[in-house]
Formats: C-alpha cells, structure tokens, sequence
C-alpha cells in the first residue's frame, strides 16, 4: 500500500514538472513573439499620427511609404497569427498532459510482467553514473551511454560524439546495493579492479543491461547468432 502510494506522489510530481515545463515553454515562445511585436507597433503608430497630423502635407508621403506602413502591418499581423497558432497547440498539449494515463509517470509500471530482452549485444539508453568526490561522498551525474563493439561508450552533455569508458572484453557486472538507489550495477575489470559504478531508471532497463554487458564480455557479439 505505501508502495503504491509513493509511487502515485511521483507520478503526480512528474506530471506536475511536465505541465510546468510546457508552460515555461509557452512563456518563453509567447515573449519571443512580443518581442519583435514590441518596435515595431510604436513605430508604425507614430508613423500614422504623423501622416495624419501632416496631412497637408501628403505629398511628403508617396505610394511607396503607404506600400511600406501595409507590409509592415500585414508582417505584425502575420506574427500576431502565429503567437496564437503556437498558444493554441500549447493550450492542447496541455490538455493532453493532463488526460494521459497516470501509468505513463509511474516507476517501473510494467513490474509485473517487463519483456526483458537477455540477448542483447548492444545497448544504449540514460543511466546515473556514480563520482566520487571525496573518502565517504560521492555524487550521481545522468549520462548517456551506449555499446559500440566490446566497448562501453559515454557521451557527456553538448558532445557531438561519445568517447571510450570501459573496455568491456572479459569484464565481470553484478548488481550491488548503493546506499538508498536500486537498479545499481557494478562493472569490474579481467583483472579484478572495481570500474564503474551505475544505474538504472528502471527494472526492466536494469536487467538489460546486465544481460547486454555480460554477452559482450563474452564476446558473443562477434558471432552470428547472439542466442
């Protein structure tokens, strides 16, 4: 029951930062759109009083400025349109977010039957890699990994390529128990040295993981037939 209800908290938390983000966004998109309203509606209203005030003297204002004052209101026309437009498409995502089913922000909502694939031989996804940062403190940091041959590849945020991490050949991986985290596993070396320390966001991510490694470790990625 507490199970449950914690996990309904996080799913209501994840829900709640989700709809919270599409509505910074829509604030940010709608004040883009101010923005390159904002110089030009006063100019284009001064201009006007001033023909107006001058009319006299009209013959100071050819065609070609009437031509100029209705491309430009057509133009802020045209971005006021789209500021709706995105408004309106924000307005239904929104609605959206809040119809969806509660399962899609649940952890692990597949636990009791994950389709867990355990011939993999390759792999890549999110995962929290562990630092240490002093004798007893360490912190997390979300990464993206992923497989490439028999070697286990990291590419950290604003890279435009990933980079060597763990030489995986004939590496040993088991789960392990950090702290207050689940679904944390430990990579270690041929030669016994403990290398990296990871987790997974969920059950079913976590026992692919392992599986994947375990089959590259043996090599059985250079064969024809993973099973």
């Amino acid at each position: 029951q507490l199970k449950a209800e914690v996990a309904k908290e996080v799913a209501n938390a994840r829900r709640k930062q989700h709809l919270s983000s599409l509505q910074y966004y829509c604030a940010l998109n709608a004040l883009q759109y101010r923005k390159r309203v904002a110089m030009m509606e006063p100019m284009l209203g001064y201009t006007r009083r001033q023909i107006n005030f001058f009319k006299k003297g009209a013959e100071m204002f050819s065609k070609r400025m009437d031509s100029f004052l209705s491309s430009v209101s057509d133009m802020v026309q045209s971005i006021q349109g789209e500021l709706d437009a995105e408004a309106e498409k924000m307005r239904i995502s929104q609605q959206d977010l809040i119809a969806v089913n509660e399962s899609v922000y649940t952890p692990d909502s597949d636990v009791t039957s994950p389709a867990i694939n355990r011939n993999l031989i390759q792999k890549a996804g999110y995962l929290n890699l562990r630092n240490k940062t002093g004798l007893v403190t360490t912190t997390w940091e979300r990464l993206y990994f992923f497989t490439q041959g028999g070697n286990l590849m990291c590419q950290p945020r604003g890279a435009v390529a990933g980079g060597l991490i763990q030489d995986l050949d004939n590496c040993s991986v088991m789960a392990v128990d950090c702290e207050d985290r689940r679904y944390c596993f430990q990579i270690t070396t041929p030669t016994g040295k403990v290398g990296i320390t990871l987790q997974a966001e969920s059950k079913k991510e976590y026992e692919e993981w392992i599986c994947a490694i375990n089959n590259i470790s043996r090599q059985i990625y250079l064969t024809d037939n993973p099973e």
